[in-house]
């Protein structure tokens, strides 16, 4: 009668110790935690750039970098017409490469998951240059939709952005020069 009267006792006290020990081992991390760790400090800064870039917005809600699409449509004055046929060129590019995108995406999957091989590395290069022949395809396409005017203007703004990219790419290195890791 008492073994029937300590057992739930001594069972109690099993649990509790296995409870206890297995608290005490340490947790394992998954082979994807350097890859997820690297990926949420990537969005982080990213986050950062944003919030840094918010508070150099202008009155007109613009950013002081303004070489996007369409601002660079409003400056190159074109017509309804000419707009019309520009939204139909982006439009079939990208149609065109819509499977060459998200195979894309699944190999970004992949290399997050980890299992990312060396031909999966092979198929994305080949990929990322389908998508850079498409686009320069659409520069040609777009250029015949410009007159001659607003073609000397665009290679103006080309220049200009060239010049910026430069010169920031030229500060960055003087930074990572005084600031090295």
């Amino acid at each position: 009668m008492s073994l029937r009267k300590s057992l739930p006792g001594i069972m109690g006290i099993i649990l509790a110790c296995g409870i206890v020990t297995f608290a005490q081992e340490p947790q394992t991390p998954s082979a994807n935690e350097p890859v997820r760790k690297e990926m949420n400090e990537r969005m982080e800064r990213q986050r950062e750039r944003v919030e840094r870039r918010e508070g150099r917005r202008g009155p007109d809600g613009m950013g002081r970098r303004q070489f996007g699409q369409g601002h660079l449509m409003r400056e190159l004055n074109l017509t309804d017409e000419q707009r019309q046929q520009a939204r139909a060129i982006m439009q079939r590019r990208l149609q065109g490469t819509r499977a060459q995108r998200e195979e894309l995406f699944k190999l970004r999957e992949k290399r997050i998951d980890g299992t990312f091989t060396a031909d999966d590395e092979a198929r994305a290069k080949i990929l990322r240059q389908e998508i850079r022949t498409a686009m320069e395809g659409v520069r040609t396409e777009m250029a015949g939709v410009l007159t001659a005017e607003q073609k000397a203007k665009l290679e103006e703004f080309k220049k200009q952005h060239k010049e910026r990219m430069e010169q920031r790419m030229k500060e960055r290195q003087e930074r990572l020069n005084q600031n090295p890791r």
